[in-house]
């Protein structure tokens, strides 16, 4: 019988399989893949019908398996389930080769029999059993769905092939792979559109013609069947090309919502005054970027954990989160330690990494019986404020309770709130900069007035010395000997008090050498170890053996470390009842200076920023610095260091005190780092 009735819908194919190419071609996905390919076998199936080479022979094999080779295709990429031990290896694969050995050899063998026979009963067991345990995965379909159907047309199939009727076992293939696929796209794209439904409708009526091609074939002209198969195939082809088009409009109109989205969560995180961090009301600043953030971001849960001058991490700010969650969760940042961290980020419990933001599981920093696994907080996404120049992490931002859950987190979504922790970073860096550069200029102008009083009080102050001194030698054994006695030891204390303030103003000339830190601090914790356990105070001293020397005088050194730790004693007053008193001096050391930590759990500082400044004193809630403070910080100075006052959480005070290293410890660390 003439073919060419079908060269329209054959050029038709032809040109709809160019699209599919192109379509792969701008997006090289797995099912795409699968598409391109189940068409190309639908186009050489219907040129063999037009070329008429398949009637008889190898030609008739070649359009047969074509003929399944398609119709498996298009259900493989609607369910692209991979075996569990071969990830690259689909279950269309090992669904299609037997299937396809099965069509070849009853096209080359029709009246198969005797070993072919049994050859052909091994394929379709062997095609029944990889159906089955297709079907037993987790699909868009229902269980009992996908694995009685390959049993019950199984069953039928074997019936089939041992009768000998092999064309039928083919035909009732084909058309549960159509009327499979036709589901699984109504299934997978839930909607009602052009593509869906010419899709879903051309596979279930392409599922119609084998039956009624194998039933009424003796009663229907061909012709009517093959023209409205043909059809049918351009209908879903066209039905398939739609929905790629349909998706690709909705992905634009998500990424249009998603950028509307950062828009505005842009400019509402623009309306944050991040200024506040600068001064007393810091809290309440992260407290409204928090509140912030789960109403325009896509989490409904924020917790920002600080770390403080202990190198511990505690709850700054929250939202979304209840109090015992957030109890919880302060309790696991302030046992964690740092070491703690950088293992459990070379760890597997970092599963995703988006941009800045990781994705964690932190169920190994659970202790036994942890809150946080009886409140399933198991998973969170984090994101690291880091603080430049060594990228040191001095905090984290917790985020959870993600919204719309059924929509996948991209990077545009955490975009905005990488940017607001960039900013948070950046700030910080400019309050610890500007709070430097405020002492520095506020102390200096201190050292210019105390450079003119002392200049000014020094010549009178001179001469009540020296007339003191020759009353107190002519007036011995008189009664008034005391009284000039305190006169002159009073005028040297206020020369004492002027050349102190003199620091302020100039440099001691004093000689530096090559000084050991770890030697003035254990001298000094021995020298009061005595005085400390009278009044109960655990000192704690915690010393690496490799802390290296500094350039300093050794003199200034263990006077400024003296006068620190009295200042830590007198944190603890005599109304303090409290029995775990505890001084702890941490000494570590990077590439470029050595850093010490004195920290007591006693009162804190009433005002950090003030604890320097010359004559500031008061006796309540901490004990007077007078002009203590003010020379260590002369003196650190003097050694071209830094030294900060903190005050910890819940309690306390600590000063941070950070020396440079010796030049050529410094050349040589620097030297092992680049040669790392």
């Amino acid at each position: 019988m003439n073919e060419f009735y079908r060269v329209p819908a054959l050029t038709l194919l032809s040109m709809l399989w160019i699209v599919f190419v192109l379509l792969y071609l701008q997006a090289r996905t797995p099912r795409r893949l699968l598409w391109l390919v189940g068409w190309s076998m639908a186009v050489f199936h219907l040129a063999t019908e037009v070329a008429g080479v398949h009637r008889a022979g190898w030609g008739f094999a070649l359009s047969s398996a074509s003929m399944v080779l398609a119709a498996m295709m298009f259900l493989g990429s609607m369910s692209p389930l991979s075996f569990q031990r071969w990830p690259r290896f689909l279950y269309v694969y090992g669904f299609s080769a037997p299937l396809l050995l099965y069509a070849v050899i009853i096209s080359l063998y029709p009246q198969a029999d005797g070993w072919l026979r049994f050859v052909l009963m091994l394929l379709a067991i062997a095609t029944i059993l990889v159906a089955i345990l297709w079907g037993l995965r987790k699909n868009l379909l229902p269980r009992w769905f996908t694995v009685s159907l390959p049993v019950l047309l199984g069953a039928v199939c074997l019936w089939l092939t041992y009768q000998r009727e092999y064309y039928f076992v083919l035909f009732i293939t084909q058309a549960a792979s159509n009327l499979v696929t036709a589901l699984l796209f109504a299934a997978a794209y839930r909607r009602w559109s052009p593509g869906v439904i010419f899709a879903s409708a051309g596979f279930f009526l392409w599922s119609l013609p084998a039956v009624l091609d194998s039933v009424f074939a003796a009663h229907v002209p061909l012709l009517m069947i093959g023209r409205g198969l043909n059809l049918i195939k351009v209908a879903t082809a066209v039905g398939m090309i739609l929905i790629v088009l349909e998706d690709e409009l909705e992905q634009n109109k998500a990424a249009k919502e998603r950028d509307h989205r950062a828009r505005i969560e842009m400019e509402r995180y623009s309306e944050i005054d991040l200024s506040l961090l600068l001064g007393v009301n810091a809290e309440s600043a992260y407290q409204h970027a928090c509140e912030v953030m789960i109403e325009v971001s896509r989490f409904s849960q924020a917790l920002l954990f600080l770390r403080d001058v202990e190198g511990r991490f505690y709850d700054a700010a929250h939202a979304g989160i209840d109090d015992e969650l957030a109890a919880a969760l302060d309790a696991l940042g302030k046992r964690v330690s740092q070491k703690q961290i950088e293992q459990f980020r070379q760890s597997r419990s970092v599963a995703v990494e988006i941009g800045n933001t990781l994705q964690v599981d932190l169920r190994p920093l659970f202790v036994p019986n942890d809150p946080l696994e009886r409140l399933q907080y198991i998973k969170s996404y984090v994101i690291p404020l880091r603080v430049r120049p060594e990228m040191t992490v001095e905090g984290y931002l917790l985020l959870s309770g993600l919204k719309h859950p059924e929509q996948p987190l991209q990077a545009d979504d955490l975009l905005p709130l990488e940017l607001l922790v960039a900013r948070f970073t950046a700030m910080r860096e400019h309050n610890a900069l500007m709070q430097r550069v405020a002492r520095s200029e506020k102390l200096a102008g201190l050292g210019q007035l105390a450079a003119g009083v002392a200049h000014e009080l020094n010549n009178p102050l001179t001469v009540v010395l020296g007339y003191s001194q020759i009353l107190e030698e002519t007036l011995e054994n008189h009664p008034a000997q005391e009284s000039v006695s305190l006169v002159r030891s009073e005028a040297q204390r206020m020369r004492q008090i002027i050349e102190s303030m003199l620091r302020f103003w100039r440099p001691s000339p004093v000689e530096h050498a090559a000084v050991s830190v770890a030697e003035i601090l254990e001298d000094i914790c021995r020298f009061r170890r005595a005085e400390l356990t009278r009044r109960q105070i655990d000192l704690q001293l915690h010393l690496p053996k490799d802390l290296p020397q500094i350039d300093g005088n050794k003199n200034q050194l263990q006077q400024m470390f003296l006068q620190v730790l009295n200042n830590s004693l007198e944190a603890f007053g005599p109304d303090d009842d409290r029995t775990a008193r505890t001084i702890r001096v941490d000494a570590s050391h990077h590439n470029s200076g050595i850093r010490i930590l004195i920290s007591d759990n006693g009162q804190g500082f009433t005002d950090p920023n003030r604890a320097f400044d010359p004559f500031f004193t008061t006796k309540r809630p901490r004990a007077s610095t007078g002009m203590g403070l003010s020379v260590c910080y002369a003196i650190v100075r003097d050694h071209g260091g830094e030294i900060t006052a903190h005050n910890l959480q819940p309690r306390g005070a600590a000063l941070v005190i950070e020396l440079p290293l010796r030049a050529r410890y410094a050349e040589s660390e620097m030297s092992q780092v680049f040669a790392r």
